[in-house]
């Protein structure tokens, strides 16, 4: 555990990762003081997790950092676009303790801020000339905006199974984060079938952080410092609500109050109470340890060394997220 923890503080040491910073500073010029203001505001105090995830997939090889640089930005600004947008549609009130931008500005200035945010990190994408990237997060894209349709549709569902919840959570996360692995192995010019390889450590990392994020929404309010239950509120099936109706002691109420379209506070609690009772909880802990173990095996055709380290430990860490 010590051995990863080292691991992990001189990944997020990497001076690759400062010149990230320096790049979305300047990427976030805007003639409009307010946009500028905006995009800073929501960029500030990300985990960086996908450009950390570029550079390490790119540092098996030696590499242009121009390139790994705007590439990491770019992916940045993709991830928070997407967040901005993910607000309106969930109506979501705070982010990282502060008012999110529709609650404080309104649906059509957060829409705007999210789509200046993804016209410069196309700029950047296009400027790199690295189209076998830039064709990776258009289809990353599409799919997140497919996975949020298919989401919505089957809201308040009890029929949701679970081939349906990881087919969204592979266009919603997990081809995101695969392709951000793939993307530093192609600006390295890796072999191919160490390409493959870092795509599907990344997609099963990519499916074990939205299991995990679904495991952190059932949890405590004071753990996560976050609503509890906001999945559940908007009638979000998510993959301990699947397990959960499954279960043949509390599926069949569980599957009433759903029908009903409207959580109550007695309802959630009941709900709480079935999720910690069945076996729903580690049940979706199990699958994520799953996920995690798949992708660990996946980086044993990688060069072995500090780069392959790294990802293990983000792998292992993912797993014991608290936000």
């Amino acid at each position: 555990m010590n051995r990863v923890k080292e691991i992990l503080k001189d990944a997020g040491q990497l001076p690759e990762l400062n010149m990230v910073e320096r790049k979305l500073d300047k990427a976030l010029y805007s003639g409009s003081p307010f946009i500028r203001e905006l995009s800073t505001r929501m960029l500030k105090g990300g985990k960086r997790l996908r450009p950390l995830l570029i550079i390490l997939s790119a540092s098996f090889y030696p590499h242009s950092k121009a390139s790994l640089v705007e590439t990491c930005a770019a992916v940045e600004l993709i991830h928070t676009a997407s967040l901005v947008h993910d607000d309106i549609i969930d109506e979501g009130d705070k982010r990282k303790g502060m008012p999110t931008i529709n609650n404080q500005w309104g649906n059509s200035m957060a829409v705007l801020t999210g789509d200046f945010l993804f016209a410069r990190a196309f700029e950047l994408l296009t400027r790199c000339r690295e189209y076998q990237i830039l064709e990776l997060m258009t289809e990353s894209i599409s799919l997140m905006c497919e996975g949020e349709v298919e989401q919505a549709r089957q809201a308040w569902s009890t029929g949701k199974k679970e081939e349906d919840y990881l087919e969204q959570v592979y266009k919603k996360t997990a081809f995101f984060i695969s392709a951000c692995c793939r993307a530093g192995g192609l600006l390295v010019g890796m072999p191919q079938e160490e390409l493959d390889s870092l795509s599907c450590y990344g997609l099963h990392l990519g499916y074990a952080y939205q299991i995990t994020d679904d495991l952190l929404d059932c949890s405590s309010p004071r753990v996560t410092g976050k609503p509890a239950g906001k999945d559940l509120a908007q009638g979000v099936i998510n993959l301990p609500l699947i397990l959960l109706l499954e279960n043949p002691l509390y599926g069949d109420k569980v599957k009433a109050i759903i029908k009903e379209g409207h959580i109550s506070p007695a309802s959630r609690d009941y709900i709480k109470y079935a999720l910690e009772k069945s076996g729903a909880l580690e049940g979706c802990r199990d699958k994520a340890r799953e996920r995690i173990r798949w992708a660990r095996e996946s980086l044993k055709s990688l060069p072995a060394g500090f780069s392959r380290e790294a990802l293990e430990g983000l792998a292992h860490h993912t797993l014991l997220r608290e936000k």
